[in-house]
């Protein structure tokens, strides 16, 4: 009933003075088969649908949103509440927010599916993660989780500037955790919950759970037995699930332009990476190139369009080492002087007003091959998956820990050590970079980025080959 009455409201909140409207119906629905050590935690199923609606009026923002909108009427109060907002949002408003144009858009933008995830049934789900269970059985394996999740969100978006688009979103997630333990040595700990894709059951079944689970348990039981690293500077090859959760901190972030803009001060922090920097700032080395881009296939921040009606796109943020670029939305682009938006606002629901988001922020290829990079190392180390992290609030200063270090000597990956971690400033980390592969790129899904107040956990997507970094500190706690 309500979808024929969406382009009447965005007019009328222009009849009433707005200077630009839209509005958002956004259905979701999400379920989620959780196994701790062999036994179902928990079979979770939710959903729900509702309108979100923002106007802007004399240069300041309203936004109202409801799930319990039904009719015409409730759009008109819908309307009138975030007219209401708008009006008091201006007497606090230091600038006036304006929009870079934007062509409106028509069309529709659907996730390719060979398998719609929720048409597996929940025993099959819950067979393949009990297999996967068995796989990361051990000795001193105390601790074993995995879960299988899929999500579906449609929506529609329509603006007073003539954009009408509409989206399904269908993404797929599977996750395997354990924890194993020795006496005198700090646990083990092997896992990785950012694998998702937007795709359907395909992608859980390429995942193979079994021969991962398999796999970490293996990592895990030798992290126990190995001997602690040597605290000295070294060269370190990060796999690509590592290296996907360093882009997100240490460009990522620091490229969001509500944060450069103080929008965010509050609560997510600020940028090293300045207007004035723009061109000019040397980032990190030459094989450093970062690009943010919408329409990766299967990517977590992958769409049509985003919630300001701009179509999906592509912009470099860092190129051969120079800062170049930012994420922005429509309003954010106007108040940094661009001409158009980078098409990253988006929101996590309906009842969210949108932020600027990251989509896909991915490090590019580079031209050499992953053995050439191990090959050329006489003494290093091999880094898989993050275990800890933290950084400051501008992303300029970070300490992160690995689950797995392998020794490469002459050429070779050699047996595992334990407790290796390095802290960093963010440009001289990405400066030591000498070397990114080219055959080994992998595109890796985050289900949760959190930003805002109130809070927004946004998905994102992160790509990476493996790469190398010269001559850098390490420091062991083991």
């Amino acid at each position: 009933m309500l979808d024929g009455l969406l382009p009447a409201i965005v007019d009328a909140a222009i009849a009433r003075g707005a200077s630009y409207c839209d509005v958002r119906d956004v259905e979701r629905e999400s379920e989620l088969v959780d196994l701790q050590d062999g036994e179902i935690e928990s079979i979770e199923r939710k959903g729900d649908r509702g309108i979100g609606l923002r106007v802007l009026r004399d240069g300041s923002w309203g936004f109202a949103a409801s799930a319990r909108v039904a009719d015409e009427a409730g759009l008109r109060a819908l309307l009138d509440q975030a007219a209401r907002l708008a009006d008091a949002a201006r007497t606090v408003q230091r600038r006036a927010a304006r929009l870079v144009p934007q062509a409106p858009q028509r069309g529709e933008y659907r996730t390719p599916l060979e398998q719609d995830p929720f048409a597996v049934p929940i025993p099959r789900r819950v067979e393949l993660l009990r297999a996967a269970d068995d796989a990361m059985r051990g000795p001193r394996v105390t601790t074993r989780r995995g879960s299988i999740a899929a999500y579906r969100t449609r929506k529609r978006l329509v603006t007073s500037e003539g954009t009408d688009v509409r989206q399904e979103i269908v993404e797929s997630a599977a996750g395997l955790n354990i924890v194993a333990v020795k006496g005198g040595v700090p646990p083990a700990i092997r896992g990785d919950m950012r694998s998702a894709r937007q795709a359907g059951w395909e992608f859980v079944e390429e995942l193979d759970l079994v021969s991962l689970g398999a796999r970490y348990r293996d990592d895990a039981e030798a992290t126990l037995d190995a001997p602690a690293a040597a605290a000295k500077p070294t060269t370190l090859i990060l796999d690509q699930s590592f290296l996907a959760l360093m882009v997100h901190e240490s460009c990522g972030h620091p490229t969001e332009s509500d944060r450069v803009l103080e929008h965010e001060v509050a609560f997510a922090g600020t940028s090293f990476m300045w207007p004035k920097d723009r061109g000019t700032l040397r980032y990190g080395s030459t094989h450093v190139s970062i690009t943010a881009d919408a329409r990766v296939p299967g990517g977590m921040g992958t769409f049509g369009w985003d919630d300001d009606g701009v179509p999906a796109t592509r912009t470099p943020l860092i190129e051969r080492g120079i800062f170049t670029g930012y994420l922005t939305s429509r309003e954010t682009a106007a108040a940094l002087g661009l001409v158009a938006s980078g098409g990253s606002s988006r929101a996590e629901g309906w009842q969210h007003s949108p932020l600027v988001r990251m989509v896909n922020v991915s490090l590019e290829p580079g031209d050499r091959s992953y053995a050439d990079l191990v090959g050329e190392v006489d003494d290093g180390l091999l880094l898989e998956s993050p275990a800890s992290y933290s950084l400051d609030d501008k992303r300029e200063n970070f300490h992160f820990s690995a689950q797995v270090a392998r020794v490469i000597r002459h050429g070779e990956v050699g047996g595992y050590v334990r407790g290796v971690g390095f802290q960093s400033l963010t440009k001289d980390w990405w400066g030591s970079c000498d070397g990114v592969a080219a055959d080994d790129w992998e595109l890796h899904g985050f289900l949760t980025c959190a930003k805002g107040e109130p809070l927004q956990s946004m998905r994102v997507g992160h790509g990476a080959a493996h790469a190398r970094f010269r001559d850098r500190p390490i420091e062991v706690r083991a």
